[in-house]
């Protein structure tokens, strides 16, 4: 069983509509200890008890220090969505882990390709600042495949660029794919695509001989893309894969859909297999 500790908010940003990134520190002085891309389990407390829920650091500016960022997309009748998105600097809440398997290999393949949509960018961030090193010295390529609706959900979209103009020379790639904004009518940048991620696969040429597949996101998009790469002869360990779904509330009201329940068994039950894989 891992340790639990305590964290304080301290800042909040908005990135996006929709999108809240939250900063929390550490209220003890040990280190953070964890590999980037792993998620943690935070439990909060709101009106009506504790509840816990399951996100990915996305530290970009500091991995291992203090600090504790997180990036939250808006869930409609979301309980940590009412809970994070009214709360003020000072906020408190316990946390335990490290768990997870989407981390960057320890053997570095030929090339380490990250597929993300929304909010699955977040592992990528602290995986992108650990790779500088072989990104420099030229001794790694990075494809980073990132889907969104449009231009305006573009997080993090200042550091991205800041990796594309310094290392695409040296091995990173950098696809920002629009599944809802067509780049008719203006001067498309090189790193813009139209459409869904997996329709970008033909043209990165995938080779399970030298590479290694990151996928983080929606959960038909994760299905979807491991899909496909199986039929190109990727194995289970060549390709780790993360499905992000998002919570509604734990007590269903009055009203409530099939859709809805369904939706958050499908979180508990995913919840759940996480937790059976990684707790050990």
């Amino acid at each position: 069983m891992r340790p639990m500790f305590q964290i304080r908010l301290e800042r909040i940003r908005r990135l996006s509509a929709s999108t809240l990134d939250f900063r929390f520190v550490k209220t003890d002085a040990a280190p953070l200890r964890y590999q980037p891309g792993q998620f943690f389990r935070f439990v909060f407390t709101d009106e009506e008890g504790e509840f816990e829920r399951s996100y990915s650091l996305c530290n970009f500016d500091e991995l291992y220090g203090q600090h504790l960022d997180l990036v939250i997309s808006e869930v409609v009748d979301g309980r940590a969505t009412r809970h994070l998105f009214n709360a003020t600097e000072g906020m408190t809440a316990a946390v335990t882990g490290p768990f997870g398997r989407l981390v960057v290999p320890g053997t570095l393949p030929d090339r380490l390709v990250m597929v993300a949509t929304s909010v699955g960018i977040a592992p990528y961030m602290p995986m992108l600042r650990q790779l500088e090193a072989p990104l420099s010295a030229g001794r790694l390529e990075v494809v980073l495949v990132f889907g969104m609706r449009d231009s305006s959900e573009f997080l993090y979209a200042d550091q991205l660029l800041g990796l594309h103009q310094q290392y695409q020379d040296s091995g990173f790639s950098l696809l920002v794919c629009y599944s809802r904004e067509s780049l008719d009518g203006r001067q498309a940048k090189q790193y813009e695509r139209e459409g869904y991620v997996n329709g970008q696969f033909d043209a990165l040429n995938f080779d399970p001989r030298q590479d290694h597949l990151l996928l983080c996101g929606n959960p038909a998009m994760v299905e979807d893309s491991w899909d496909y790469l199986r039929e190109k002869g990727f194995k289970p360990a060549q390709v780790i894969r993360e499905k992000y779904v998002f919570a509604k509330s734990g007590k269903p009201s009055a009203g409530t859909s099939d859709a809805s329940k369904a939706m958050s068994d499908e979180h508990k039950r995913l919840v759940a297999e996480k937790m059976k894989k990684y707790q050990s």
